[in-house]
């Protein structure tokens, strides 16, 4: 017994799938959205746009400051050359001479008082080539340098003078520092002195090249020896040669570059900082770097290399930094040099530096949020689930316990629930058990005033057994009488004791109180208290039947058999006994049609009639005589263990049926003539379907051969026409769907290489047809004919009418059945359509098919007096002479390719041939060769004076309208000049 649930739990689970399934759909929502992923991306996003802006910014200012300080050394540089020229001198010695010396450090004060007041620096120096006040040690420079304690407010007062003459400090009354000197010495350790270097040696490499190109950013380092780490941006100065003779520059200190350039107050995260570096192949090189802070100070170590792994995102990588753990850092390149600077390979990069888990902690926090919520509402909504099924089913379990309750004689009355649903379902049920009730007697009351011949009983559990009145009357009891169970299983045996074969719970009965057969249909199914079933007396239906099956197993206008009763019977002889030889004879009248549209079909039903009379010669042989259609008969003989006997049999039918005449209106006595064809069981066919087939070929045979005759079927005959009779759907549906189509073979003019025309040949879409030849064959042996020429000819004109513009001059020739020519209205309906294209078209006709000349004159009559040309295919292949060509006066002879192929060494095809082109040119009728397919049959029959050629080696068929071969023209034409030349030769 399958188990079951209850509507409680059944409930529980289901909203619980669908909770279960809302909470799993909404995460699979979130993650198929990438809602985390997002905000992961989101994070790094903003990294990035903070990292991308702060370069921005950076790039901007630090273009500005070069701009400015550029602008300030070009005019301080042009000073001092003039100072130089007013001197007699070169600025390379302009530190020799005390007075132009602080003439010079004047102008560069000047100039270094400018560029501090304009940009955000700490400060601004300038250097020469040489020491005014130690000219004999190399290393000590002329210099002045200022420095600016507070660069952001402007003030000339905080000015201090760490390197210059005093001229400088009483000129802008500034004060000295406490390390103040003449000279700025040069060191011995690598790099200190790049700051001087790099922008001398850039401008020796680069000549006359724009001043920023030689600005040097030299790295954070102590300039001064005062403890202090500043980075510097450095400018040459250029005597009339473009030869440097000293620097210009700014110092930016590390504290106030850390503060404007890379200030705290862009960084989006907590523990995160800026640094400026060299990247080098993914690795922070920390040989130098200028950090943002104080975080950057303590977990960068100078002098290591930070690698860092590459990330999902442009610019993103990872690494690990100490106790910060890792790190995702966005990287981005600053311009501090144009590209075509010679340090752009000296890159500085801003690197923003944010702890994985604190970049990542609000994208973190959204999805923990997210699941504990979505996990809290799964729970409340499945606590909502159960109580709410709880109180929702409590009161339909006390329905179902107040039915369980109720015994089939109570009254049904259901407390309302207060749910509007259940509570319409309970009422509809008692409406249900009124009108079952209701039924339940209006059913018993209409069986008895019914009269119908049927009636019920019911087997109680409890041994009774319950009748309706028609059947106490069918089996003769007293109606009311109490019946046993061992009676009623007595008397059930008795109803079904012959069933009916082929028939389910049909019983044959026969009613020996009346001396009746009976036939009754006795049905039963299981009831919940016993056994239920009716009883029907159907005698008059089974009767109805036999009678209408008698009237399917005859002809009603002979009394043969019919052709199922045929089928039926030689099928049942042939299974009782399959070693015995038989017959099947098709018979077909060969003169009904011709009474019936001469008489009427009532003389032809006379007809039929007498002929199944002479049929009826069959029964005396035990003989299954039966009429198939209209004039169609078979008879079926079978238990003969001789063959010959049974033909003997069969052929004494024509001599036994000559004595049957047919008196027509007329006053006439007609033989009833009739072709008959025979199949052999089991030589030819071992069942009664082959059998009927095979004997309707044998007498197909005899109508298309000989008619009024008997055939036995020819296997071999057969093999080789089957398709005739196969194809006469095929046929009908070729010709109704117009299922062909042209294929377009071209016909070369020889004289000069081109295409003159083209053959419609036509091919078949149906699989049934190999050839246009089986067309025409199955054509013919249906009589179809006539709509195959329409079909054809209408489709070529429309086809043509078409391509007219791409055919232009070029004709179509068109194969036409000799024998068959359109009706005047199809005559008319190409007139009107298709008449200018008449002069383009030759129509061909086959050679064989030519020789009723009387057929013929009609259509050539017409095909001539509208401008059409006439061409006779196929010439040669037949009993073809000069007299063929006298008697059709065709435009055109085409020459078979019998006559054509290997005609180069063949003198007597060459003898035959010239001897009817000499013919045919002398009555004017142009000539084409068939079959052309090698180049020395082309050459021979060029020779001989062929007017075209047709043939595979000139082109084959295919479904457009092909061009010639330039190569085979060329090959005509010289074949051509040749006769020619030959000729004139002779």
């Amino acid at each position: 017994m399958k188990k079951t649930w209850t509507l409680r739990r059944q409930l529980n689970i289901l909203l619980a799938l669908i909770v279960t399934f809302q909470s799993l759909a909404l995460l699979s929502a979130l993650w198929v959205s990438q809602v985390f992923f997002i905000l992961d991306a989101e994070a790094v996003r903003l990294l990035n746009n903070t990292t991308e802006t702060r370069k921005k910014t950076f790039d901007a200012s630090v273009g500005q400051t070069i701009a400015n300080v550029t602008g300030e050394t070009e005019q301080l540089n042009a000073a001092l050359i003039l100072l130089a020229q007013q001197q007699g001198s070169t600025p390379d010695e302009l530190y020799l001479n005390d007075l132009a010396y602080n003439e010079t450090a004047l102008l560069a004060s000047q100039s270094l008082v400018t560029i501090l007041k304009e940009n955000q620096v700490t400060g601004a120096f300038f250097v020469l080539n040489g020491s005014n006040s130690n000219k004999g040690d190399s290393a000590a420079h002329s210099a002045v340098y200022i420095r600016n304690s507070t660069p952001d407010s402007g003030a000339t007062s905080n000015y201090l003078l760490e390197i210059g003459p005093i001229a400088v400090s009483k000129q802008y009354t500034m004060a000295t520092s406490i390390r103040w000197n003449l000279d700025l010495r040069r060191e011995n350790s690598a790099g200190a002195f790049d700051f001087y270097e790099k922008p001398i040696w850039a401008s020796s490499q680069f000549k006359n090249a724009e001043m920023e190109r030689y600005g040097y950013w030299a790295p954070p380092r102590d300039l001064l020896k005062d403890n202090q780490q500043v980075v510097t941006y450095t400018l040459p100065l250029l005597d009339e040669n473009g030869n440097g003779y000293g620097v210009m520059g700014i110092e930016i200190d590390m504290p106030y570059f850390s503060q404007h350039y890379l200030p705290d107050s862009d960084l989006l995260y907590h523990n995160s900082f800026y640094v400026i570096t060299q990247m080098i192949d993914q690795t922070l090189n920390l040989d130098w770097f200028i950090p943002s802070g104080v975080l950057a100070e303590t977990y960068l170590k100078s002098g290591e290399q930070l690698k860092l792994t590459k990330g999902q995102d442009e610019g993103i990588f990872e690494t690990r930094l100490g106790a910060l753990g890792t790190m995702v850092a966005s990287v981005q390149k600053l311009k501090v040099y144009s590209d075509n600077s010679p340090f752009a390979d000296q890159n500085w990069t801003l690197a923003c530096l944010v702890p994985k888990d604190v970049l990542r902690e609000n994208s973190v926090s959204v999805r923990e949020k997210l699941i504990y919520s979505i996990l809290l509402t799964t729970i409340l909504a499945f606590g909502a689930v159960f109580v709410l099924v709880y109180f929702f089913t409590r009161k339909i379990s006390r329905l179902s316990k107040y039915v369980r309750e109720l015994s089939p004689y109570d009254e049904i009355y259901f407390k309302p629930t207060g749910m509007r649903e259940v509570d319409d379902l309970t009422a509809a049920v008692q409406l249900l058990n009124q009108r079952l009730m209701n039924v339940s007697k209006t059913t018993s009351k209409i069986l008895e005033l019914s009269l119908l011949p049927i009636g019920g009983y019911e087997v109680l559990e409890n041994s009774q057994v319950i009748l309706t009145d028609f059947v106490y009357w069918l089996l003769h009891l007293e109606p009311g009488s109490m019946v046993s169970q061992d009676d009623w299983f007595r008397y059930y045996q008795q109803l079904t004791k012959k069933p009916v074969a082929g028939q389910e719970n049909i019983y044959e009965y026969y009613d020996a109180y009346t001396e009746k057969q009976l036939w009754l249909r006795i049905l039963e199914a299981k009831s919940p208290n016993g056994l239920v079933g009716v009883i029907q007396d159907v005698t008059d239906d089974i009767e109805e039947k036999r009678r209408l099956t008698n009237e399917l197993d005859y002809d009603a206008l002979t009394g043969l058999f019919s052709n199922t009763a045929l089928k039926r019977e030689a099928t049942r002889r042939i299974a009782e006994k399959p070693d015995e030889i038989g017959a099947m004879i098709f018979i077909d009248l060969d003169n009904l049609k011709y009474i019936n549209d001469t008489f009427g079909h009532d003389v032809g039903d006379r007809l039929i009639i007498r002929a199944s009379e002479i049929f009826r010669y069959f029964e005396q042989f035990s003989g299954i005589v039966s009429r198939i259609s209209g004039d169609e008969f078979a008879i079926y003989l079978h238990d003969y263990g001789n063959q010959d006997e049974l033909r003997q049999i069969i052929q004494n039918l024509y001599p036994y049926g000559k004595s049957f005449l047919l008196t027509t209106p007329d006053g006439n006595e007609n033989q009833i003539r009739f072709s008959a064809g025979v199949a052999w069981y089991p030589q030819d066919a071992s069942n009664v379907l082959d059998l009927l087939k095979r004997s309707d070929f044998a007498m197909y045979e005899a109508k298309h051969k000989e008619k009024g005759r008997l055939f036995e079927f020819n296997r071999e005959y057969y093999q080789q026409m089957s398709y005739l009779l196969e194809n006469r759907e095929a046929i009908n549906r070729l010709l109704d769907e117009q299922l062909i189509r042209f294929a377009f073979q071209p016909i070369v003019d020889l004289k000069s290489g081109e295409i003159m025309g083209y053959e419609a040949l036509m091919r078949p879409l149906l699989d049934n047809f190999k050839n246009p030849r089986e067309i025409l064959a199955v054509a013919a042996a249906q009589s179809k004919l006539a709509q195959l020429e329409r079909m054809i000819i209408l489709m070529a004109f429309q086809i043509f009418d078409e391509y007219a513009e791409e055919l232009e001059e070029r004709k179509i020739f068109i194969n036409s059945i000799p024998s068959q020519r359109l009706n005047d209205e199809d005559h008319l309906l190409v007139e009107t359509q298709y008449r200018q294209h008449f002069k383009q078209v030759v129509i061909e006709i086959t050679e064989e098919d030519s020789r009723n000349i009387e057929l013929l004159s009609e259509k050539i009559h017409y095909i001539k007096n509208n401008g059409m040309a006439i061409a006779l295919d196929d010439f040669g292949s037949g009993y073809s002479n000069e007299i063929r060509i006298l008697s059709l006066l065709p435009d055109i002879i085409k020459i078979d390719m019998e006559m054509i192929q290997g005609i180069n060494n063949n003198a007597d095809k060459q003898n035959l041939v010239a001897n009817l082109v000499e013919f045919c040119h002398n009555k004017g009728v142009k000539v084409v060769a068939e079959g052309i397919e090698a180049s020395n049959d082309l050459a021979t029959v060029i020779a001989m004076g062929i007017d075209y050629a047709q043939g595979f080696y000139l082109g084959r068929p295919t479904f457009e309208f092909a061009i010639i071969d330039p190569e085979l023209q060329n090959e005509i034409q010289a074949l051509q000049k040749k006769v020619t030349q030959s000729l004139l030769e002779e």
